[in-house]
């Protein structure tokens, strides 16, 4: 009796830890992670207007549609886009090009062109690539002859209008050239950067180009790394000024950072924002003339990051999984306890009773 007793105890105990840990669920890739942050809209509840009016029930969400949000220690919370339309990146901030000879991003934008700001590294796992094929992409389509983009503002032509519409017209047509009507910057987000890697990257995505078009687009866009390796000073000025939150996973040795394409204006001026990882020709090329002509637009798209989510790697997770590790050491604690307790209870009734005088 005392071992079944002993026993269903020790189970007792085992399933109520093992019920206690199993309340601390790990949760699912944080959707904010693929959407930038953004949360479904929630219908708030209202109070109930007399004891028979209910207040309005939403339809209950489905499993698969739950948007959960991110823990605190998440490290990809900060990853966003402050925009600052109207902003100026510093123009005396020194990098060196993918040539290794030193610069400043005032004479990478040298020429009067406005230009496209990216930031990227060579060993990103994924979205840099992706985004970067997209840009590529979308370029010959942007550089081929097409419809002069409206002017989203007040009548008339400005100098820089002018001369945008007059450097690139066709007849009756107009194109944007990497190299001849615009320029592309791209910052090398890791300050540790080879100049061979940088080399690499920048002529892999020259490669996309259509054949007629790739040697101006070679003089038009620009790889730039830390002056200094290990250096990051500069590479967080430009960021900072056109509020392009980054941040480095030391677990996973990548940069968590958004996709975002930075339109400048010659001097240097943010004047849009173009978000995603594809791009719409006619978009590229009114936010180009936009640019040139020194006019704010409002950005387009979804911000995208990249971040790959470990759930191992986070503490919700991870308090799940020590939760359920101590539970079942517990349970096996308790267990073999109970059954040393059982097998001396059934040791002590085999042994026969001591005799009044002492002898057995």
């Amino acid at each position: 009796m005392a071992s079944s007793t002993a026993i269903a105890l020790a189970g007792t105990v085992g399933a109520l830890v093992l019920a206690m840990a199993g309340t601390t669920a790990a949760p699912a890739h944080p959707p904010e992670a693929e959407s930038g942050g953004q949360r479904a809209p929630q219908a708030p509840a209202g109070p109930a207007v007399g004891p028979a009016v209910a207040p309005p029930v939403a339809p209950p969400v489905a499993p698969d549609d739950e948007l959960v949000a991110t823990p605190p220690t998440y490290q990809a919370n900060g990853v966003t886009v402050d925009e600052k339309l109207g902003g100026r990146v510093p123009l005396d901030a020194v990098f060196r090009t993918q040539d290794g000879v030193l610069t400043t991003l005032g004479a990478a934008l040298h020429g009067g062109l406005p230009a496209i700001l990216t930031f990227n590294y060579s060993d990103c796992p994924m979205l840099c690539s992706v985004q970067l094929n997209g840009l590529t992409a979308a370029l010959p389509k942007v550089g081929a002859p097409g419809p002069a983009p409206a002017r989203a503002g007040a009548a008339g032509s400005s100098p820089g209008e002018a001369r945008m519409s007059g450097a690139a017209s066709t007849g009756d047509s107009v194109v944007f050239r990497v190299g001849a009507q615009f320029r592309i910057i791209t910052i090398d987000l890791e300050p540790n950067e080879t100049l061979d890697k940088v080399r690499a990257m920048r002529e892999r995505y020259l490669a996309r180009f259509p054949e007629d078009q790739r040697e101006v687009a070679r003089s038009g866009w620009t790889f730039l790394i830390a002056a200094v390796p290990g250096d990051a000073a500069a590479i967080h000025r430009v960021a900072d000024a056109v509020g392009f939150r980054y941040t480095y996973i030391k677990d996973r040795a990548e940069w968590a950072h958004p996709a975002a394409l930075i339109l400048l204006s010659a001097a240097g001026v943010v004047t849009r924002y173009i978000y995603g990882i594809e791009y719409d020709p006619a978009v590229v090329r009114s936010s180009i003339y936009m640019a040139g002509i020194a006019e704010a637009a409002t950005a387009v798209g979804f911000m995208l990051r990249c971040y790959h989510y470990d759930p191992g790697a986070n503490s919700h997770a991870r308090a799940g999984v020590t939760a359920l590790q101590i539970g079942a050491a517990s349970f096996a604690l308790v267990l073999f306890a109970a059954l040393g307790v059982a097998h001396l209870a059934r040791r002590s009734r085999r042994l026969p009773p001591a005799a009044t005088n002492g002898v057995t």
